[in-house]
């Protein structure tokens, strides 16, 4: 949108939000999506090689630039140093089980989040800025959204921090200068009650924030990463981040154990689909939450047939369904999730994609090459693809 002013791209982008919420009747949804204009490119690589970047999202401004985080390592392959045996024992980390899981350990790595910007639908980048961190973990921000003034907000971990003053929960930062410095840290919860372990982070189409992520009550917490199995669960914001809803519990089958990882879509009626990562064994399950004035009431946990691949994306678009990106392919449903089918000539993300629907209607989903590997396995990269979606009656 070069050469158009800022009010007017501000004005489109937002129009185009709107009309992500328009709904389509069951009889006008194609029987068939199909995937078009299919292109991948390479976003960005580390001054390294092997190449250690991963754990990506994405986000819209308001004046649809295109934005990129995820967390890198450089440093030596050999030689480092290991965190005290304190500290691994809290976080259960590095992961034990196998002789290779010591090199996990990211102590003596020159750890930081980089932020990157695109003016043209993802074709070109520039670096935004970095923010580094010494940390004995692969990772502890994860994800970030723009309101429609331009601020950011972001989740972090602060249990990934051991080393630093900050909360040893899940917290909140907000940044006014585009993601160059970042404000204070604050709770999502009282400490002496629950504990949080945010992962996406939503703007409602009437504005208010949504984190769906993992939370336990801190009585349940036994002090160290190993055994504790978080809930997934959604919370609110309607103040931009001063007070939050109660957690809104979305599993409630105690014989099987879930992770936090859960992605949560807003359908055209109100209502919230969440699908959630159990384990490779378990896959994928999900569940319709009905929507109630303000808040939600979740229906039952239903299992699906997409199979386990790491993050669970999905991606409410203006056309009317919903999307799930993944290193399988891209499934759609138009039915709230009665019903999934994979585009026809689907394209296959690469490791935990994020996505975004742009404003001239291409999804962009950005993605890492390689998986949950140690520093120095593989070469890994940022990738992203972008496609069109079209009906086939």
């Amino acid at each position: 949108m070069a050469g158009v002013p800022r009010w007017i791209n501000v004005w489109i982008v937002g129009v185009l939000f709107c009309l992500a919420g328009t709904p389509v009747s069951a009889q006008e949804m194609p029987h068939r999506m199909v995937a078009t204009d299919f292109v991948k490119k390479i976003v960005y690589h580390s001054p390294q090689t092997p190449g250690y970047t991963c754990w990506v999202d994405c986000w819209l401004m308001p004046d649809g630039q295109l934005r990129v985080s995820f967390t890198q390592a450089t440093g030596p392959f050999e030689g480092r140093p290991r965190t005290r045996k304190d500290v691994g024992q809290k976080l259960s980390w590095p992961p034990e089980g196998k002789p290779e899981y010591v090199k996990y350990d990211m102590a003596g790595l020159n750890m930081e989040v980089i932020y990157l910007a695109s003016n043209d639908g993802g074709s070109s980048w520039e670096k935004v800025s970095f923010d580094p961190a010494a940390t004995p973990m692969n990772g502890w921000v994860n994800g970030a959204a723009a309101i429609a003034d331009g601020t950011i907000f972001r989740n972090v971990w602060g249990q990934y921090l051991p080393f630093y003053d900050v909360p040893q929960t899940g917290y909140w930062q907000s940044s006014r200068d585009g993601g160059r410095t970042w404000g204070a840290r604050s709770v999502f919860f009282d400490e002496h009650v629950w504990k949080t372990w945010p992962k996406r982070l939503r703007i409602l189409r009437d504005g208010r924030l949504l984190v769906a992520g993992g939370v336990l009550p801190t009585s349940a917490a036994n002090g160290t990463r190993e055994g504790t199995n978080p809930v997934p669960a959604l919370w609110v914001s309607e103040d931009h981040g001063q007070h939050w809803s109660r957690p809104i519990l979305l599993w409630s089958d105690k014989s099987i154990v879930p992770t936090e990882e859960v992605d949560v879509a807003e359908l055209p009626d109100g209502d919230l689909l969440a699908v959630m990562r159990v384990d490779s064994v378990r896959g994928r399950w999900q569940t319709v939450l009905a929507k109630d004035g303000k808040t939600w009431k979740p229906g039952p946990v239903e299992k699906l047939w997409i199979p386990h691949s790491g993050m669970p994306e999905l991606m409410a678009t203006r056309e009317g369904i919903v999307l799930h990106l993944a290193t399988d392919g891209v499934a759609w449903t138009a039915d709230k999730g009665t019903h999934w089918a994979y585009l026809a000539d689907t394209p296959k993300t690469g490791y935990y994609p994020a996505s975004v629907q742009l404003p001239d209607g291409r999804i962009f989903c950005v993605y890492h090459v390689g998986g949950d590997n140690y520093y120095g396995e593989v070469d890994q990269r940022i990738e992203a693809i972008t496609f069109r979606i079209k009906p086939e009656r």
